[in-house]
């Protein structure tokens, strides 16, 4: 089966017009018949031929993109203060238990506090005291639940801070990071052997041995 397009000119139309209709008939692939202008002309099409329409290209400039948002401009680093050293906390937190002797205020805590508690307030962000180095973090630190060790370099000495019982899963940092003093730790909480939240801060050096905390701060920072 071929299909036969079939035309005639039509004088009554501009000159260039055509007027066409199609009918189908059986014919064989070969067939062509042509005729003087005003009779119909012919032409047999084989089925697997292929008509190609020209047409004009068009092209238009893509308006700009739309500007992309600034991004969010993040907090900056908190600024240390009295020869980079401040507080663990950004405010004056009360002492709910100094460093020394005491009686143990729960079933396996020591009867020498090798640490300072502060009473931040449950939730309250903790930061560290110094530029420095992350090297232990961990939501399972035993008695001290979910704790951070920090090694800094303050006055050519190398002394190291630790931060106990935060809030299980707050841990703003991992082992290696460098940090700077007052960058965010963890939320107070009362992970491990804790009667409540607050913040168990430690000081030592490198052989070890806790010293009081608070005085050291107090001596040190601003």
């Amino acid at each position: 089966m071929a299909t036969v397009l079939s035309f005639t000119a039509m004088p009554a139309v501009a000159a260039n017009a055509v007027v066409f209709s199609e009918s189908t008939s059986e014919v064989g692939a070969s067939s062509f018949s042509s005729a003087l202008s005003g009779e119909t002309q012919s032409v047999v099409s084989p089925s697997e031929a292929t008509s190609t329409i020209d047409h004009e290209e068009y092209s238009a400039e893509a308006p700009a993109p739309a500007p992309v948002p600034a991004a969010v401009a993040q907090a900056a680093a908190p600024v240390a203060v009295a020869g980079g050293v401040v507080w663990p906390y950004s405010f004056e937190a009360r002492i709910n238990g100094g460093f020394g002797p005491r009686d143990a205020p729960c079933g396996g805590c020591s009867t020498f506090h090798d640490g300072v508690d502060f009473g931040g307030g449950d939730g309250t962000p903790i930061q560290s005291i110094a530029d420095g180095v992350v090297v232990v973090a961990t939501n399972d630190g035993g008695g001290l639940g979910t704790h951070v060790e920090i090694q800094h370099v303050v006055g050519g000495r190398t002394i190291t801070s630790s931060y106990s019982h935060m809030q299980y899963g707050s841990l703003g940092m991992s082992v290696g990071d460098a940090v700077v003093a007052g960058q965010f730790i963890g939320l107070t909480g009362t992970t491990g052997q804790s009667t409540g939240p607050h913040l168990h801060f430690e000081l030592f050096y490198e052989d070890g041995v806790r010293i009081d905390g608070y005085a050291w701060l107090a001596e040190n920072a601003g």
